[in-house]
């Protein structure tokens, strides 16, 4: 007989999963007086990753609504670790830089992040992330745009 109960079910046990891995994220940063949140170094790291991009490629890429994106990169500027500017053949789009500032942070940050999401996987084998990672991927096609 298969458990139906909540718990027990993949989708509640991966949120589960992100709302830990966020904690732990949090935690690290604070820890390390980044003086940014979880979101926002989702969002720097992109930035620094895909240099020049817009907006809206920076809500695709990282999965967030284009309002919650524009507060991001908004508090991201108003810290100086992030520049925006209007692109020159596109006046209605903004393209968005790491400034100097923002590149150091993300260069003292990187080790904190490494050992922090090691944490989740510390005892998985080769083996077991190359499952995971495939099903992941499978979930994600499965689930479409």
């Amino acid at each position: 007989m298969t458990d139906h109960r909540i718990e027990q079910q993949y989708a509640f046990l991966m949120e589960q999963i992100i709302k830990r891995y966020r904690q732990v994220a949090a935690h690290a940063l604070n820890a390390h007086q980044a003086g940014i949140s979880v979101d926002q170094w989702v969002v720097l790291k992109q930035i620094s990753e895909h240099h020049g991009c817009s907006q809206v490629e920076i809500a695709l890429s990282t999965v967030k609504d284009a309002p919650t994106t524009t507060r991001i990169i908004d508090q991201l500027t108003k810290k100086e670790l992030i520049g925006k500017q209007l692109d020159p053949s596109d006046r209605r789009r903004y393209m968005v830089f790491v400034t100097p500032k923002g590149q150091r942070l993300i260069e003292r940050l990187l080790p904190v992040v490494r050992e922090y999401r090691k944490v989740a996987v510390r005892d998985f084998t080769s083996q077991d992330m190359d499952l995971l990672q495939g099903l992941l991927h499978r979930m994600v096609e499965n689930l479409g745009d």
